[in-house]
Formats: C-alpha cells, structure tokens, sequence
C-alpha cells in the first residue's frame, strides 16, 4: 500500500525527532530517495513546517511549532479513524 502525501509529511516531521535530523539522517527514517525528499523538504521549508539549523558544523532539520502542531493533529485524526475502522 503507498503512503499519501500526508503521510510522508508526517513521518518527514517526525523524523527530526525534535532535536533535528541530516538529510541522509531523514531520508533512512521516512524510507525516502534523496529525489523526493528534497522537494518535501523544499515545500516543508518554504511552509514553515521545519526549518534548517547548524549542529556540530552540519545542516540539520527541525521542526517548528507549526510542524509539531501538524503531528498532533495528524496523529489525533489517525488514532480516531482507526477507532472507527
């Protein structure tokens, strides 16, 4: 089954984990390309959904309180349809 693009969003989000991820680091944990995933990023970034940071002299990505916002809401809703379903 393929995940929708919300899905992708939502496990591109978590993957920075809160503390922030590389892009290679992003790209194991959302079991993407790097093709696709720098246009998520792109898109994410532009969205205010993440943003880049500096650790330890390397780009990271974090996300933000809109992106935490969005995990909360995308993992209520989930949890509410598998209730149902």
């Amino acid at each position: 089954m393929r995940r929708s693009k919300v899905e992708i969003i939502a496990d591109i989000i978590r993957s920075t984990n809160g503390v922030g991820a590389t892009k290679t680091q992003i790209v194991y944990r959302a079991n993407l390309n790097f093709k696709l995933a720098t246009k998520y990023l792109e898109h994410l970034l532009e969205s205010g959904y993440i943003q880049e940071a500096e650790r330890n002299g390397r780009k990271v990505f974090v996300s933000t309180e809109k992106g935490q916002a969005f995990l909360r809401k995308f993992f209520e809703i989930a949890r509410d349809l598998d209730a149902f379903l």
